[in-house]
This record gives structure tokens, C-alpha cells and sequence, in this order.
């Protein structure tokens, strides 16, 4: 019995001992900066030793020296949000019984000092974290979540628990926060090392309070630390009795913090030292160098030059007129069809011939414009190559819109860019002759792909008793466009008096299909002399497969070559740009020196001519 009041009594000297040693070695007054003070207000938490309250005229502030400007003390209870505790305990396997229960016992008696205004959290740690309880002001959840054991596992790792625990108060956005660990062992294997942690307390303001739980395999070393590099404390418990008696004095202790503020007025880039005097308990110091003040910066923002930019003004201009010349358009433009103008279309009307007084002005200059290019052959083979095409727009206009187009592209290009890049203007109709070609090209080589099946029909009807141009009425019932329109081209036109074989060497001219002239001649052999046509028909059907056979293949072998021929045309194109927007300076040569000039002529010259001679390369005629 005495042996066991002997160990008792030492185990409380220790204990009492390590709480002297700590409070010794404490200083009586510490500053904190916060993290939301952004000079020249400044602001510090202050924290006194014994956690008793003090009136805030007891409280003298100096900056080199210097009384401050609009020093203002308050009781942190009285701020909302401006503190947060971290309370984080190991639950490694070593805690097992007596040491989990008496550290839950000191989590709820430093949850007891908090005031109404202080977040507390609770995270438990081993080999990994687990945050138990977010940051709260609700005694309730805080009682319920301190009532519970939690689970223990192996492993120690104490860097990474004081490092998730300070990430979550520096997202809590506190003015500053603490961190309380408990553990009874060394730290094994964290993944974060102590400078990692030393520099995230440093960047959140928070200070880690280390208590120590003797046991077996306890090392200090890694508390100690971890309480000296932060501006904490460590505090070391013989048993776990002695955990509650540290954790309220701790309580008391960060319960009662002080938010100071002011106005500091020393110039900027000068060293100021700090001091805060409270009368009758010590003096706190603190340095830091006054921030230099940014140049005011005159540039606008982003938005700002994106909406009163030259070419955003130049946008809403098009975009405008467009607008306003679509509404004009839509308010002037004729009535709908009408009797008469449906009549007047094939036989003469009275008073078709008189201008209608309702069309609007670019009506008839459009029209007058398109009756004076009546005449020339050329313009006869344009509109016939937009009937290929399918092209809705009537030519006059297409022809007057690419015209603006290209104006406008020459001009935008010479404003914002260079003013040799104007040229680039003449792509528009370049571009807009390629689409309609290749619209042309589309539909003469789906009439190719469709002939042969097409006349597989004529042929079947010709043994069947019909004649050819009764053939070619069966083609038209079930074929598909564009089959279908032009061989009720050739029917219409057998109507009204033309020969067979005249109105099929039309179509072969549009189409430019040599199977339909063998088809026109198969005609004129019927006619004259009154051969089997179907079986003359069946070898130009073959051949015709055989040479869509044959066709199909160069096509294929001449892929890589067709691409090739974009890819090489295309790519210092649009290297050129990139670049240019990139970075304008390195490009600006080109654009500005005589020399630079020659380049970019004798480049698009060279580009132009190897895109012509890759496309005569793999353009092969079957």
C-alpha cells in the first residue's frame, strides 16, 4: 500500500512539474498576426499566458517605438469567425484503454472552457485522418461527438494529421486558429516532413499546442518540435488523469484571446518592430518589413478591352446592319405569289411587262444588273453551273455579296493586321467558286454512281417491249436524285420535239459523262437502223461498272495524296496566324520590311503552285 502511494505521488510530482516547466517556459503575452489584416492595417491575436480577461486600456501598442493609429483591443468571443480549434488525438493501437478514455475526458474539458464565438473540430488520426467533427458552435454536436470512443488502428502518422488540420482552418478563413495534439508515440512514416508543416502553420497563423502522453514507445522529440517551429507549447502528461487538468488549462487559455487592429504609418519598405505592452503581465514583439506599394495600374480589364476594342465595334457595326438591312428586306420586299405571276411564268399576261411599283430599289437594280449580263456567254454558263449546284441565291446577288465580302475581308485584314495581308481578301471568291465546284462535282458523281443501275432499267424495259424513251419514263419513277431530273429533263425535252439523242448529249455535256453519250448513240442507232439496243446497252453497262471500279481505286490510292495537298497549303497559313497572335513582335518584319514582304509573296506564290501541281498530280481522269 505504500509502494502504490509512493508511485502515485511521484507520478503527480512529474506532472506538476511538467506544468511549472511549461508555464515557465511560456511567455507571458504572444502575438499572432491574422491572416485578414492586408497593410497598412494590421492586425494580431494576442494571447496571455494565464487566459485571464483584461480590460483593453491596459494595452499599449508601438511601432518602432511610436504610438499606432486607431488601436482597437476586443475579446475574440466577441468576433464571430475569428477563431477556430483543431483538437487532434491519436487513436493509434498503443492508446488502447485507459489513454483513449482519459484523452476523450480532456477533449471534453477543453470543449467546456470554449467560448460561444470559438469553432472547435475534432480529428483522430493513425496510420490515417479522420475528421470526426467539422468546425461547429453547436454544443450539442460537439457533446455528441465527444461522448463516443473512437476506433484505433496501427500506425502513427503525426506530420499528416497537423497538416490536414491546418489546410481545414486555413479553409475555415479564421483570423487565426490552434492546433491541440495529443499523441503517445513517434511519428511512423508521414508523408509530409516538419519544414512541410513549419511552413503551412506559418502561411495559416496557427500554432500547434503538443501534449505528450508517457507511455513505452513515447518520443517526444517530434511534439516538441513541431510546438517550437509553430509558437506553441508542449506539455507532457505522466497518465492519462493528468490529460484533463492540461487540456483546461488550455481551454482557459485560448477562450480568452484579444483581436488587436490598427493603422500602422510607417512608410512603405521599412522594417517596423512591434510591441505590445500589458500592464502588469509582460510585453510581446513582432517584425515585419512594410510592403512596397504597387505601381496603380491603368491597364483595363479584360472585359472592359474586350467591349470597347476596334474590332468588337467593328462586330456590332456588321452586326447592326445586318440587322436593320434584313428588317428593311423583310418590310419592303413584294407579296407573296399571286394568280397572275404563277400565269405569267407560261403564257403572257396583261400588264406582265410592267414593272411592279412595290419592289424595292435593290430589286430592280438587281434585275436590271442581271438582264444587261444576259447577253454574254459567260454569265448563261455561271447560272447553269448554279442550277448544278443547287445554289438558291440568285447570281446576281451571290456575285455582289462575294464582292462586299472580299471588300470587307481586304479591308479588315489591312486595318488590324498588315496591310499586305489585304490579299488575302481575294480567297473570298476563291473560296465560294471552290464550294460551288465542288457542289457541281458531288452531284455528277452521284448521277455517275446511279447510271449504271439506271440503265439496268432502261435495258429490263426495252426487252420488256417499251421503247428507250419509254425506258427511261421507268427510270424516272423510282429513281433517285439527281438521276431522277435529269432524265425528266431528256423526257420533257423528246415532248416537245427534240431528238432522243440531242437532249441525252445535253445531259451528258452538264453531267460531263461519256456513258451518256454512248447512250445517245445507242438512240441514234435505234432510230436508224433499229438494232437490239438492249443488248447494246448491257456492254456499255459494263463498261461502266468497270470503270466506276477503276475510278474508285485511283481515288482510294490518291487519298494521302489529296490530303497531303490541303495539309501543305494550309499548315503555314495557319502557322502564320498563330504565331502573329502569339507573339505580334516576332512576325512584325515580315509585315513592315520591303524584304519581309518579298518572302510572304514568293511563299504564297510557292504554296499556290504546289497546291496546283499536287491537285494535277492526283487528279487522274478514268
Amino acid at each position: 500500500m505504500k509502494r502504490r502511494l509512493a508511485i502515485a505521488f511521484a507520478a503527480a510530482l512529474v506532472a506538476a512539474t511538467a506544468l511549472i516547466q511549461a508555464a515557465a517556459a511560456a511567455p507571458g503575452v504572444q502575438l499572432i498576426p491574422t491572416q485578414k489584416a492586408g497593410w497598412p492595417d494590421r492586425g494580431f491575436v494576442v494571447s496571455l499566458r494565464s487566459g485571464q480577461r483584461i480590460q483593453p486600456s491596459r494595452f499599449t501598442v508601438l511601432e518602432n517605438g511610436q504610438p499606432v493609429l486607431g488601436a482597437r483591443v476586443l475579446p475574440a468571443s466577441a468576433v464571430r469567425g475569428s477563431f477556430g480549434a483543431m483538437l487532434v488525438i491519436d487513436t493509434s493501437n498503443s492508446m488502447r484503454g485507459a489513454p483513449i478514455r482519459g484523452a476523450m475526458d480532456a477533449a471534453r474539458a477543453f470543449a467546456a472552457r470554449r467560448n460561444l464565438n470559438q469553432r472547435l473540430s475534432l480529428l483522430v488520426f493513425n496510420s490515417s485522418n479522420e475528421l470526426l467533427l467539422p468546425f461547429t458552435r453547436s454544443q450539442t454536436e460537439i457533446r455528441s461527438v465527444l461522448a463516443r470512443t473512437p476506433g484505433l488502428a496501427g500506425g502513427t502518422h503525426i506530420y499528416d494529421a497537423v497538416g490536414q488540420a491546418i489546410t481545414l482552418i486555413l479553409a475555415a478563413h479564421y483570423q487565426t486558429g490552434a492546433v491541440v495534439l495529443l499523441s503517445d508515440g513517434a511519428d511512423t512514416g508521414s508523408s509530409l516532413g516538419l519544414d512541410q508543416v513549419r511552413k503551412l502553420a506559418h502561411d495559416a497563423r496557427v500554432r500547434v499546442f503538443a501534449v505528450g502522453l508517457h507511455s513505452k514507445t513515447f518520443r517526444p522529440a517530434a511534439l516538441q518540435q513541431l510546438a517550437t517551429v509553430t509558437g506553441g507549447t508542449f506539455s507532457q502528461a505522466a497518465t492519462p488523469a493528468d490529460l484533463a487538468g492540461i487540456y483546461d488549462q488550455l481551454g482557459l487559455k485560448l477562450s480568452n484571446q484579444y483581436l488587436l487592429r490598427y493603422r500602422s504609418l510607417v512608410e512603405p519598405g521599412h522594417p517596423v518592430h512591434v510591441s505590445v505592452s500589458v500592464a502588469g503581465i509582460g510585453r510581446a514583439r513582432s517584425a515585419y518589413v512594410a510592403p512596397t506599394l504597387l505601381p496603380p495600374s491603368f491597364a483595363r480589364p479584360l472585359s472592359s478591352r474586350i467591349w470597347r476594342s476596334e474590332i468588337t465595334l467593328l462586330v456590332m457595326c456588321v452586326l447592326i446592319s445586318a440587322l436593320i438591312s434584313f428588317a428593311l428586306i423583310m418590310a419592303l420586299r413584294p407579296s407573296g405569289s399571286t394568280v397572275r405571276r404563277r400565269l405569267s411564268d407560261f403564257v403572257t399576261t396583261v400588264g406582265a411587262g410592267k414593272k411592279d411599283a412595290r419592289d424595292p430599289l435593290p430589286s430592280r437594280i438587281f434585275e436590271g444588273t442581271e438582264q444587261s449580263l444576259e447577253q454574254t456567254q459567260w454569265w448563261q454558263r455561271f447560272k447553269e453551273i448554279l442550277k448544278l449546284a443547287e445554289v438558291d441565291i440568285p447570281p446576281v446577288q451571290l456575285l455582289v455579296g462575294t464582292l462586299i465580302l472580299t471588300l470587307f475581308v481586304a479591308w479588315l485584314m489591312a486595318t488590324f493586321v498588315a496591310g499586305i495581308l489585304a490579299l488575302l481578301g481575294l480567297a473570298v471568291p476563291l473560296f465560294v467558286r471552290g464550294l460551288i465546284l465542288y457542289r457541281v462535282e458531288k452531284r455528277r458523281r452521284a448521277f455517275a454512281d446511279q447510271l449504271a443501275d439506271n440503265l439496268d432499267v432502261v435495258a429490263s424495259g426495252l426487252r420488256a417491249g417499251h421503247s428507250l424513251v419509254g425506258g427511261l419514263s421507268l427510270v424516272v419513277k423510282d429513281a433517285a436524285e439527281p438521276s431522277r431530273t435529269e432524265f425528266q429533263r431528256v423526257i420533257a425535252d423528246e415532248q416537245l420535239g427534240v431528238p432522243l439523242e440531242d437532249a441525252l448529249t445535253l445531259v451528258a455535256r452538264r453531267m460531263k459523262s461519256r456513258e451518256v453519250e454512248q447512250v445517245a448513240l445507242v438512240s441514234s442507232l435505234q432510230r436508224e437502223t433499229g438494232s437490239n439496243s438492249a443488248e447494246v446497252l448491257d456492254r456499255v453497262i459494263e463498261n461502266i461498272r468497270e470503270r466506276q471500279g477503276l475510278r474508285r481505286l485511283v481515288r482510294t490510292l490518291t487519298a494521302q495524296g489529296r490530303m497531303a495537298r490541303w495539309v501543305v497549303s494550309f499548315l503555314p497559313l495557319g502557322l502564320l496566324l498563330v504565331i502573329t497572335l502569339v507573339n505580334p513582335t516576332y512576325m512584325k518584319p515580315l509585315f513592315t520590311h520591303a524584304s519581309g514582304r518579298v518572302m510572304l509573296a514568293v511563299g504564297a506564290s510557292m504554296i499556290v503552285g504546289g497546291s496546283l501541281v499536287i491537285k494535277k498530280i492526283v487528279n487522274i481522269k478514268i
